[in-house]
């Protein structure tokens, strides 16, 4: 007989069932679950058409919640009957699948398990719904988490208890440890149902924006599979990497500075009526419920790849998923601001990590089949690595500024020898690569002029040829970048700028445009993908491996205003910019400049009609 026979004789039943028989009385045909085994209800429906008993057991399934004994009793008869589990009693299964079992004695806990491989074993069209059952039971339970502590006001919030997200208590841990050995059991006896595993893990992956709890447990079922499915561990990751990536780009930088530091007088009043001292606890706790969701989940993700790398033989192997990821993730994705770290974590761990990362990035530098947009993207994190890596060696740095360096050159003397315009749009990678040499020199100034041998090498670079070519790197060089780098190369006599820039900026001078602002008339669209870490937990993690910005010599020496050059970390800073005073242009389209991606205008005009630059200021990096 086929299945869609069975089913709709089974469904005829049903709608017979609707009607009772005259003088067939309820106690008649009444059965008691303990009394009728689960393959004797089954029987009774296959061979009589008689499904009184059925509904018993669906309904006595639905309702009761039995001692430990029975449920063994149940599921001991539950696998005896797995062969009679068509599709048709899709029902039954489900019930039986959803029954509590977690919490239960050992006992219980393998009678469910035995039942669950039997069915997959023998009816694997059941598969899809066992699978999912189980991936869902990744998600605590936020109520049963906070009964313990009911009785204190801050048990509603799931996320006011740190140490819950963090640790697990042994009872969790013995019933995610049963859970994750059922889920063994299967990938064992049906390989291929690691396929679905992967499946439902990203079906059921909580919304960004559910109970940090939720989200956080989830995380930590996910990759803890990464111990008995190796093999597939790019795939965990992959879904790892996803849900981040749509936590990250949902939690600017620019929020989370709004919401931890609102106002900074208002923050430095707190400080001063001590108001930190009393929430000392909760120093740690991000004041957004994303940012918190985010932090947590940045510092289980780094918790992972400290655990995995100091395995032997893991840490290569985990260190070229990570990069795949980055590669497929983050590298094409527009402005994330937390996620990139994974990279630089991961690549604190050994030298070589973050030679190859680097490595990876000048190659696509170099591949003309990538977008320039991405092209673009690996400049800018080839930078802000050399800039902001602690363990990234001076002798490494000064390999990569001679090899950019020398591949701008190569590049201008190709532009020399043919007709070509200076729009930013036709240039987009070479103006990227200048700026990142611009950049790095200006940040690593204490460094780089540290030594007669490093004064050397910078003349080596031949930076004058440069910023002097036709195409005019300084002309779409962020503001900050531009005069940060131009006061180095004065001081050290690498290269004359400010002669550029000030005929630069003669050009600009009339460009005025919407929202009250005069920007450049062409400007790279730049991020710096390390820029300081905003996120207090895993931010601890960060801090012993990142080179803050520390002023030149010659910042101190001009007595010029530094901008962002101190405070904490975190916390919003606020840049001196100057204004615009030119008698030819009229009072109400005087602007104040606009400071780019962490830096302020090329500077100002004095009243007398003549161009001003800060020559020895910060360059306005974050620090």
């Amino acid at each position: 007989m086929s299945t869609l026979t069975e089913k709709r004789r089974v469904s005829s039943i049903l709608k017979m069932q609707s009607a009772p028989e005259g003088n067939v009385t309820p106690s008649r045909n009444k059965v008691r679950f303990a009394e009728l085994s689960i393959e004797s209800a089954l029987r009774d429906v296959l061979d009589n058409n008689r499904l009184a008993g059925y509904d018993e057991l669906l309904e006595k399934l639905r309702d009761d919640d039995p001692q430990d004994t029975k449920f063994v009793e149940t599921f001991v008869e539950a696998k005896h009957a797995v062969p009679l589990m068509k599709s048709y009693f899709g029902k039954l299964v489900e019930f039986l699948l959803s029954s509590r079992w977690l919490d239960r004695s050992d006992e219980a806990q393998e009678a469910y398990k035995q039942f669950v491989v039997e069915l997959t074993i023998v009816q694997k069209n059941y598969c899809t719904m066992t699978v999912a059952k189980l991936v869902k039971q990744f998600i605590p339970d936020v109520k049963a988490l906070q009964q313990p502590s009911s009785s204190s006001s801050s048990s509603s919030s799931p996320t006011s208890s740190g140490s819950k997200l963090g640790i697990e208590s042994e009872e969790q841990k013995r019933q995610m440890g049963s859970l994750h050995d059922l889920i063994v059991r299967l990938k064992n006896v049906i390989p291929m149902i690691f396929d679905v595993v992967l499946m439902q893990l990203r079906k059921n992956f909580p919304y960004y924006k559910r109970p940090t709890s939720e989200v956080v447990g989830y995380l930590h079922n996910v990759l803890r599979m990464t111990e008995y499915a190796s093999i597939y561990c790019d795939e965990l990751l992959d879904i790892v990497f996803y849900h981040l990536l749509q936590l990250d780009v949902n939690m600017p930088r620019s929020v989370i500075e709004e919401t931890e530091y609102p106002d900074e007088e208002m923050m430095f009043e707190m400080t001063e009526a001590g108001g930190d001292e009393e929430t000392g606890e909760e120093s740690d706790t991000m004041k957004h419920p994303v940012a918190e969701t985010l932090d947590w989940f940045m510092e289980i993700i780094f918790a992972f790849i400290e655990r995995t790398v100091k395995v032997d033989g893991q840490g290569d192997r985990l260190f070229k998923i990570v990069l795949n990821q980055f590669d497929t993730h983050i590298l094409p994705t527009h402005n994330t601001d937390h996620a990139q770290f994974i990279m630089f974590y991961i690549c604190s761990f050994k030298l070589s990590y973050a030679e190859h990362f680097i490595s990876s990035l000048w190659k696509n530098v170099n591949n003309l089949n990538k977008s320039p947009n991405v092209r673009q993207t690996s400049v800018g994190y080839i930078a802000s690595m050399l800039a902001r890596a602690k363990y990234v060696p001076l002798n490494y740095l000064k390999s990569m500024l001679l090899e950019m360096s020398q591949w701008v050159h190569n590049y201008i003397q190709r532009c020399d020898s043919m007709h070509y315009n200076q729009s930013l749009k036709a240039h987009l990678v070479f103006y990227s690569v200048c700026q990142a040499i611009f950049y790095v020199v200006a940040f690593r100034a204490n460094h780089l002029t540290a030594s007669t041998k490093n004064l050397t090498f910078l003349q080596s670079l031949q930076l004058s040829s440069i910023v002097t070519c036709q195409l005019n790197p300084l002309r779409v060089c962020l503001p900050t970048v531009a005069t940060a780098f131009a006061g180095i190369t004065r001081a050290y006599q690498l290269a004359y700028c400010h002669t550029i820039l000030e005929r630069n900026a003669r050009r600009k001078l009339a460009t005025v445009y919407k929202n009250n602002t005069q920007l450049p008339e062409d400007c790279l669209d730049t991020f710096f993908p390390f820029d300081p870490y905003m996120l207090k937990k895993s931010g601890k993690r960060i801090e012993p491996f990142y080179l803050q910005y520390q002023a030149h010599e010659l910042d101190e020496e001009a007595g010029e205003t530094s901008i962002g050059s101190s405070g904490g970390r975190g916390r919003k800073r606020y840049e001196s910019v100057s204004e615009d005073v030119d008698d030819f242009i009229p009072e109400s389209k005087r602007h104040k400049h606009l400071h780019g991606s962490g830096g302020v205008g090329v500077g100002g005009i004095d009243a007398g009609g003549d161009f001003t630059f800060p020559y020895g200021v910060s360059p306005g990096f974050h620090s």
